[in-house]
């Protein structure tokens, strides 16, 4: 496993999920009461970036077709997806620098 540094906790908005690529993969990262969790950016649906959609209680939405998921276990909380997302490990330094694990 590797960890990388992938984003300042300034850079993400609450109530939004903030696009990066890591190894040639799209990230979302989400900011759910203060903590970050970060998922795979492309939704399950139809392979459609997940970038911009809404985060809401521990929820985002994806901005295409609506299809939600749990922020932390990656879970499909309402159709038109049917499988989850794929979720990483995240870890935020006391300067506010957001790391990634990746496999």
């Amino acid at each position: 496993m590797s960890e990388r540094p992938i984003a300042h906790l300034e850079e993400i908005p609450e109530g939004e999920a903030h696009p990066v690529k890591v190894g040639g993969r799209e990230i979302v990262l989400c900011r759910v009461d203060g903590e970050v969790c970060a998922l795979s950016g492309i939704c399950t649906h139809e392979d459609r970036p997940l970038a911009g959609g809404e985060v809401e209680d521990g929820v985002l939405t994806c901005p295409w077709h609506g299809a939600r998921f749990d922020t932390r276990s990656g879970r499909v909380l309402a159709l038109p997806a049917l499988r989850a997302l794929e979720t990483f490990a995240v870890r935020v330094d006391q300067d506010g620098q957001v790391y990634l694990e990746l496999p």
